[in-house]
């Protein structure tokens, strides 16, 4: 259940649980990054999402892009964007272990 939740929240290339979180984040951020150079901007991001099947609306998006540029400079570099992630799993996991009171893993 876990997974399916991730999955509607997340793409599904930072769910797969067959790589390492580093990795799934670079994956998730190459296809993010557009133009290749190294960085997202809320463009890239939005643009990005939507090809992925997840558009989550221009305000959703924005909230997304604001918590992740840390250095406030209008673009994500990959450090921000996985330290974004990283904490939005941990969330979720917190969120659902909440949820999931007798620990079958279904909410």
């Amino acid at each position: 259940m876990f997974q399916l939740l991730r999955g509607f929240l997340l793409p599904a290339a930072a769910c797969d649980g067959n790589r390492d979180g580093d990795s799934r984040y670079a994956n998730l951020f190459r296809k993010l990054d557009l133009n290749e150079d190294g960085r997202v901007d809320i463009a890239e991001l939005q643009t990005g999402l939507r090809a992925m099947g997840i558009p989550l609306g221009k305000e959703a998006e924005e909230k997304i892009f604001k918590a992740g540029d840390t250095n406030q400079d209008g673009q994500l570099d990959f450090e921000e964007f996985m330290q974004y992630l990283k904490e939005h799993e941990k969330k979720m996991k917190l969120a659902f272990k909440s949820l999931d009171k007798n620990n079958d893993g279904i909410p």
